[in-house]
Order: structure tokens, then sequence, then C-alpha cells
């Protein structure tokens, strides 16, 4: 029986391979003498917790980080918004 793991789902979906940034949106109300926050968010496998059967497809899940202050790394990629909703159509999650 062959069985999947974390790299073959990365060889799968290529989105998994990187970590996306997110400036944040600022406040045209409230000036900030602060730089501007980012977050990140990344694609990772949802762990099963029961049986999983054998024919079953794996679940993702975007993860984001809590807002900080930083520069991105030159590995990461900005984020589009349509990642996420991409990934709720292909689960069926509309």
């Amino acid at each position: 029986m062959y069985e999947r793991n974390n790299f073959d789902l990365i060889n799968q979906n290529p989105l998994m391979k990187n970590v996306y940034y997110e400036y944040e949106k600022p406040d045209k109300n409230y000036p900030s003498a602060l730089p501007p926050r980012i977050r990140t968010h990344q694609l990772m496998r949802v762990p099963i917790m029961y049986d999983e059967p054998e024919s079953a497809q794996p679940k993702f899940r975007w993860v984001s980080s809590n807002w900080f202050h930083g520069e991105p790394e030159p590995r990461m990629k900005e984020w589009d918004e349509r990642y996420r909703s991409t990934l709720n159509r292909m689960q069926g999650m509309y």
C-alpha cells in the first residue's frame, strides 16, 4: 500500500513551499508614526484525529501569524487573498 508523506504533498501543491507576507493596511483616520506591521501566511496540512480512509483527500488550511513590526525576508512572496478563496473552492467550502 502506498502512503502519502509530507514531501509528496509539498511536491503536489507548490503553495506549501512558500511563506507569504501581508502588510497591514494603514488607517486613514488615525495616522501612525510607527512603521507598518506585517504578518505571514503559510499553507499547512490539517492533522486528522481519527482513522483516515485510504481514498480520502488531505485537507489544508492557511495559518496566519500575529501582526509584528519587521520586514519580509527575501524568500517570502507577497500575499494575495485569492490564494485563500482558491483553496476553499478546491476543498468545496465555497
